[in-house]
C-alpha cells in the first residue's frame, strides 16, 4: 500500500515538475527573437494565462458560459467559412509589444511567419480589401502602409514587423524594420533583464520599463491594475495635491503634472508638439505650457441645454438660394475643463490673441459650446454658465480618475460608448508619488455588473449580444 502511494506521489510530482517546467520554457521561449534589442519599454499580453483564467471561470459559472456561448455560435453560424490560415500565429503563448527611444507615439511588435505561402495569399487579399499597395523595398523586404488606421507592416519570409503610430514618418520607422528583418537585432538571450522580468510573471498583462513594472489582471467582476514606476529623479510630482471635487460627477479626472519641475514642462512640450489639434488651432504647445502650472482637471456631471445654429437653404423673391439660420435648443453634457495658470502670463489672453477663443467661447471643440473664463488660479471651459458646486479636497495622488458608468451613460449620448458603459459599474485609477523617492505607486480597478463572471467574458459576451440585437433590428427594417 505504502509502495503504491509512493509511486503515485512520485508520478504526480513528475507531472507537476514537467508541467511547470514546460510552462516556464514556453513563457521564456515565446519572448525570444521578437523584441528589439533597444526596446525602451515592453508590454506582454499573456494569451495562455488569460485563456487559462477564462477556462477556470467557465468551470465555476457553467450556465452563464453555456447560454452565452450558444448564443454567440448561433449568431455566427451564417458567417462565411473560416479562413484557411494566414501563415502567422496570432494567438501565441504570449505577445510582446515594445517602444523604442527617440521614436515617439509608436508601438511595435513582431510575429514569426510559419507558412509563407499562406501569408502571401492572405496579405495580398488584405491589401486589396484596404485599397492599399504592397511595396517591394530595395533592401529585400515588403511593406504595407494603412494610412487611416496608422498601421504599418513590413515582412520577409521569416517574420513580420508591425508598427502602430500616431504621427511618426515612415522613414523613421524604416530603421526599426531593417533592424528586425535584415539585421536580426532582437533579444535572443533568455537571461536578458527584460526577458527574465516578463517570463517570471503569470500576470495577464505586464508593462516593464527599466525598474518599473505594472500589472493588469482580469478577475471575477473586475480588472485590477497594480504597479510601481521609477523615475530618473526623486519627487518629480507632488506628494500632495489640492483640487476642486464635484461630489456627484459621473466622471472626474485630475492630473497635476507639476510644471514647477521644468523637466516636466519640457517633456509635455516634446510629447505634444506634433499633435495636430494644437497646430490646427494656432496654438504653440511650448507657449501653452509656459502659461500653465501643469494642473489639468475635467469632469462630467448631468446635462444642460445649449442653443445650436441650424443652417438650411431656401429661395428668396428673386429665386436665389440663400442660407437660413435658426436657433435650436439641444441637450448636452455638463462638462467642465480646468487648467492651472501661471500668475505672470495670461493663458486666456494668449488663446484670444491666437483665435482659439472668441466672445469668451472656445472655438477649438466644435461639438459643444465651451464658455471660457479665467481667474487668478485657473482657466475654465464649461458647457454651462451655471456655477457648479465644488468641494476643495486635498489628496496624496497627483493623478486620479473616477468614473461611475451608471451615471455616465445618462450624461452623454454616444451609442457605441453607452453600450459599453451599460456593462460596467465603476473605474478608479490613481497614482501617488512616494515622498523622498523616485517611486510612483499605481493602483486601479474596473468593475463590471456580474460578481461571479470574469470581466473579459462580461464585456465580450455583452458586446456580442448588442451586435446581435443591432443586426436583428436592421433585418426587420
Amino acid at each position: 500500500m505504502k509502495k503504491s502511494l509512493k509511486i503515485t506521489l512520485s508520478i504526480l510530482l513528475l507531472v507537476l515538475v514537467g508541467y511547470f517546467g514546460y510552462t516556464h520554457f514556453k513563457k521564456t521561449s515565446v519572448l525570444l527573437n521578437v523584441i528589439h534589442e533597444d526596446a525602451e519599454s515592453v508590454i506582454k499580453v499573456g494569451v495562455h494565462d488569460i485563456t487559462k483564467t477564462i477556462v477556470l471561470d467557465a468551470l465555476s459559472s457553467p450556465s452563464y458560459y453555456w447560454k452565452n456561448t450558444k448564443t454567440y455560435k448561433d449568431n455566427k453560424k451564417d458567417d462565411s467559412k473560416e479562413d484557411d490560415g494566414i501563415g502567422v500565429d496570432l494567438k501565441p503563448y504570449a505577445m510582446a509589444f515594445y517602444t523604442i527611444k527617440h521614436i515617439d507615439n509608436t508601438i511595435f511588435t513582431t510575429f514569426k511567419i510559419d507558412d509563407i505561402e499562406a501569408f502571401k495569399k492572405y496579405i495580398d487579399k488584405y491589401a486589396k480589401e484596404k485599397s492599399s499597395v504592397i511595396i517591394n523595398d530595395a533592401k529585400g523586404y515588403k511593406k504595407l502602409t494603412l494610412e487611416k488606421s496608422k498601421l504599418m507592416l513590413a515582412w520577409n519570409s521569416e517574420k513580420i514587423a508591425v508598427a502602430l503610430t500616431l504621427d511618426t514618418p515612415l522613414d523613421k520607422l524604416k530603421t526599426v524594420f531593417e533592424d528586425v528583418l535584415l539585421k536580426d537585432k532582437l533579444i535572443s538571450d533568455k537571461n536578458h533583464d527584460i526577458i527574465k522580468k516578463l517570463s517570471s510573471t503569470s500576470d495577464h498583462i505586464v508593462f516593464v520599463n527599466k525598474e518599473s513594472l505594472i500589472t493588469l489582471n482580469f478577475k471575477d467582476k473586475g480588472a485590477i491594475v497594480h504597479g510601481d514606476i521609477y523615475t530618473k529623479d526623486s519627487e518629480i510630482y507632488k506628494t500632495s495635491t489640492t483640487y476642486n471635487s464635484l461630489p456627484e460627477a459621473s466622471l472626474q479626472l485630475y492630473f497635476d503634472a507639476n510644471f514647477n519641475n521644468k523637466e516636466n514642462e519640457k517633456a509635455f512640450s516634446k510629447n505634444f508638439e506634433n499633435v495636430s489639434f494644437f497646430s490646427k488651432n494656432n496654438i504653440e504647445v511650448a507657449e501653452l505650457a509656459n502659461r500653465t502650472n501643469g494642473f489639468f482637471s475635467a469632469a462630467i456631471i448631468g446635462r444642460t441645454t445649449q442653443l445650436d445654429t441650424i443652417i438650411s437653404y431656401d429661395y428668396d423673391d428673386n429665386f436665389e438660394k440663400v442660407a437660413v439660420k435658426k436657433l435650436q435648443e439641444k441637450e448636452v453634457p455638463k462638462i467642465t475643463i480646468n487648467l492651472g495658470v501661471n500668475e505672470n502670463e495670461s493663458l486666456d489672453t494668449y488663446l484670444k490673441n491666437n483665435g482659439a477663443i472668441a466672445n469668451d467661447v472656445l472655438l477649438s471643440i466644435p461639438y459643444y459650446t465651451f464658455y471660457a473664463k479665467e481667474n487668478n488660479q485657473i482657466v475654465s471651459f464649461n458647457t454651462t454658465k451655471e456655477k457648479l458646486k465644488t468641494e476643495e479636497k486635498n489628496s496624496a495622488s497627483f493623478f486620479k480618475l473616477d468614473v461611475d458608468f451608471n451615471h455616465l451613460q445618462k450624461d452623454i449620448t454616444i451609442s457605441r460608448a453607452n453600450d459599453v458603459f451599460a456593462l460596467l459599474e465603476t473605474l478608479n485609477i490613481e497614482a501617488n508619488q512616494l515622498k523622498g523617492t523616485n517611486k510612483i505607486k499605481i493602483v486601479g480597478n474596473l468593475l463590471g455588473k456580474n460578481e461571479d463572471v470574469n470581466i473579459i467574458s462580461q464585456i465580450f459576451f455583452g458586446l456580442q449580444k448588442i451586435e446581435a440585437e443591432e443586426n436583428s433590428s436592421n433585418e426587420n427594417i
